[in-house]
């Protein structure tokens, strides 16, 4: 979730550029986020995502808030939610963690620090990672 279209449309390029295959759904804000992930309208009927990306800065429902409301829906608790912020400021990463983020990472500042961070998170989350299937986390699935 990101505010900023200029900032999402660089991440989704960067992010092309590393790895293609990965589709990237973008959505304005936490409100928005959270009508997504719960498959109401207009987003009814699309495939959750498998992680999450999440800028803490946003109108309508900030960050916070966000991992907030997420982690308080049982069938959703379970999806990796990794923050992608501006700010490095300590009371951020500690209260994005103690809200249940799976990650924090502070946005670079060149492209080529940003294409360096965005290898890393995918080797991490695509490669290293065992995460759960999308019908595991709604208990469709048994393990």
């Amino acid at each position: 979730m990101e505010d900023e279209l200029a900032d999402a449309a660089l991440f989704q390029e960067m992010l092309a550029d590393v790895s293609p295959e990965i589709t990237v759904e973008h959505v304005e804000h936490g409100g928005e986020g959270l009508q997504y992930l719960l498959g109401k309208a207009p987003y009814a009927g699309r495939p959750r995502p498998n992680l999450v990306v999440l800028d803490l800065n946003m109108p309508v429902m900030d960050g916070h808030e966000f991992l907030r409301e997420v982690k308080a829906h049982e069938h959703l608790r379970a999806l990796p939610v990794l923050v992608l912020s501006t700010s490095d400021h300590p009371q951020d990463v500690q209260r994005s963690y103690l809200g249940f983020a799976s990650g924090y990472v502070v946005k670079p500042g060149t492209y080529a620090e940003y294409t360096r961070v965005l290898t890393a998170v995918e080797s991490y989350w695509r490669g290293v990672l065992r995460l759960p299937t999308i019908g595991e986390l709604v208990g469709e699935e048994r393990p």
